[in-house]
């Protein structure tokens, strides 16, 4: 039972009388004195600030989109941004307009938050006044901005935080605090807010940022800072005690801006116990936000030994690296041998595979295929579950070729668990194959959202802009992952391919440089090669080739990246031939070949479109 007198403490949201219009305009109480008020003439001198920046001087329609929007918000007259009138009133549509039929005023909203971001991440980085709208909203929000300090992030890291106005139904879940004499028992802290994340993101019409944005920001040592900065308006944070199989877990709620504690509660159980723990903070949380709570959402593992198996093997997922997924596969597989009806396992296996055979780490056709028998066995053994859903989604893409497949399981992840990150990370990359632009944009925008931080995040939506052609945003993208993690060569491997596509030679060549920190990773030597011949330098680039033959010799080389070197040497012959293999093997990179643009050069050949006929899209 929770320890202290009475029944356990918990209040209720409440809500404080405002002024309608300054309410529906979205401000904060004009009679709170608090610095952080905001008058009107504030929000008009930043809408003016913004109009005459570079990224909205040129564009009449975005000015007249904008300032409609914040005037008719600041009279109160919210009722009228609807999309009928917004298409009449700044795109000059008659009165016959259809917004089912023309979708001129969705696609506007959808640049002008691009803009907006855009600004916010550059011109109008210092700005006092945060003007944003949310997804699907034509009503914008105003917030005063706390920028960070700059000893907290770096320089460079500091411009990705996607700032947004704190909403109560954004949730962040820092990581609980270890208070156990034992450090290692900070994976046992990290997984108790993993499965708290993973229960509030079930929750329908709630917003979760995302482990590695929260995990980033640990060490601001003020929690309701972290959440102004992230745009989260509740607060879940605690303390975890363990000795033995006791467990102490101290736990609340709060409100990022106003600092009230909504709910709060200390918990002295058994380890065994820590689920029904983690379920009850979640359930305090849709309480408090009145929000729709099915019990249970937190699978129980079968014993404390299983569960310790899984929070060490995700926490070396979490690191993102060669030797991370290969302990993970260890961790997973010694719970699978001893538990073989626990899921969660076998969806964390299936993911570690499907992550070692992106970037060639193994030999994806082998990887692949034992992602997919997890992921197979991992729904099989829980229907619920949107990791098992989103793990044989990715299986479903990169192994089966099945697009549409992949599509409805990654959809059923989020219909299971709406803010699942990978979920979202997957299902906008099939939507962009099979050729909804526009939603893919939508979606993977709505995953840097709420995991900003997270380069995994930004540079997916940096590899969409960049085989869409759209340079400039694929930029921004990709150089946040670096700034966010600058010794991973796979951001490196694809800025570079982008400044091949710009024909910045000597930039992507530096770019190039950059990924042979990594010695094993055949496809930074094989962009190499091919910004040595950009450069004009034939002999490094034909050193490449060679020095990839060396390696082949020893152990997997994905045949792609000779394919490239070929491609920009000429030698087309021998880039057929190295991309007919690596498309048996099962490559994920050649899946992007009939829209990555370090094809262009063999994209006539008719022995070209034979193989990308035989990638089956569907």
């Amino acid at each position: 039972m929770p320890t202290g007198s009475g029944p356990a403490r918990s209040e209720n949201l409440g809500t404080e009388k405002v002024d309608r219009k300054m309410s529906r305009a979205g401000f904060r109480d004009s009679k709170d004195a608090s610095p952080a008020a905001i008058s009107a003439a504030e929000v008009q001198e930043q809408v003016n600030h913004i109009l005459v920046s570079p990224e909205f001087r040129r564009s009449t329609r975005l000015q007249r989109f904008l300032r409609l929007a914040v005037d008719r918000s600041l009279a109160g007259e919210i009722d009228q941004l609807k999309e009928y009138i917004v298409g009449r009133e700044v795109f000059d549509r008659g009165a016959d307009y259809d917004p089912s039929v023309d979708s001129i005023v969705r696609v506007e909203a959808q640049r002008l938050r691009r803009k907006l971001r855009e600004y916010y991440h550059t011109h109008g980085r210092k700005d006092p006044i945060l003007i944003t709208f949310q997804l699907g909203s034509y009503v914008p929000a105003f917030a005063r901005v706390a920028h960070p300090e700059p000893s907290v992030l770096s320089a460079e890291a500091e411009r990705v935080v996607i700032l947004a106005r704190p909403n109560p139904r954004t949730v962040a879940v820092l990581p609980f605090l270890n208070l156990s004499p034992e450090p290692e028992q900070e994976y046992f802290c990290d997984g108790i807010t993993e499965d708290i994340i993973c229960a509030i993101s079930s929750i329908p019409k709630l917003q979760v940022i995302g482990r590695t944005s929260l995990f980033a920001l640990r060490r601001i040592e003020d929690p309701h800072e972290i959440g102004i900065r992230l745009g989260a308006g509740t607060i879940i944070e605690g303390t975890v005690r363990k000795a033995g199989e006791l467990l102490r877990i101290s736990a609340r709620i709060s409100d990022s801006q106003t600092r009230r504690v909504r709910w709060s509660q200390v918990f002295d159980r058994k380890t065994s116990d820590v689920f029904s723990i983690e379920n009850e903070i979640a359930r305090s949380v849709a309480h408090a936000l009145r929000a729709v709570w099915q019990p249970e959402w937190i699978q129980k593992a079968p014993s404390t030994e299983a569960n310790v198996l899984y929070l060490k093997g995700r926490q070396a997922w979490n690191q993102m690296s060669r030797t991370g997924y290969q302990s993970a596969i260890e961790h997973f597989s010694q719970a699978i041998s001893l538990y073989p009806d626990f899921a969660a396992p076998h969806a964390g296996l299936a993911d570690a595979y499907t992550w070692l055979a992106l970037w060639g780490m193994m030999r994806p056709r082998e990887a692949l295929l034992r992602g997919k028998h997890a992921a197979v066995e991992a729904v099989r053994l829980d229907p619920a579950s949107a990791q098992a859903h989103s793990s044989l989604a990715a299986a479903k893409f990169f192994f089966d070729w099945n697009w549409t497949e992949s599509m409805v399981l990654s959809k059923r992840a989020l219909e299971l668990q709406p803010c699942y990150l990978d979920g979202l990370q997957i299902y906008g990359t099939c939507l962009f194959f099979l050729g909804h632009f526009e939603d893919a944009q939508a979606c993977l925008e709505a995953a840097v959202q709420l995991d900003p931080l997270s380069f995994r995040m930004n540079r997916t939506l940096g590899t969409l802009c960049y085989l869409q052609g759209r340079s400039n945003e694929a930029e921004r993208w990709l150089e946040a992952a670096i700034a966010l993690e600058p010794d991973s060569m796979e951001s490196h491997y694809l800025l570079a391919s982008l400044r091949l596509q710009q024909r910045r030679y000597d930039a992507a060549l530096s770019e190039a440089l950059e990924c042979q920190k990594d010695p094993s990773g055949a496809l930074g030597l094989g962009i190499l090669g091919v910004a040595l011949k950009r450069n004009g330098d034939e002999a490094g680039a034909l050193s490449t080739v060679k020095r990839l033959a060396e390696m082949s010799s020893v152990g997997y080389v994905d045949p792609l990246a000779s394919a490239l070197v070929h491609v920009a040497l000429g030698n087309f012959d021998s880039a057929l031939d190295c991309l007919g293999k690596s498309l048996l093997e099962r490559s994920p990179h050649a899946l992007l070949l009939n829209v990555d643009p370090l094809f262009d050069e063999i994209r006539s050949d008719p022995r070209f479109q034979n193989l990308v006929s035989s990638l089956k899209f569907r």
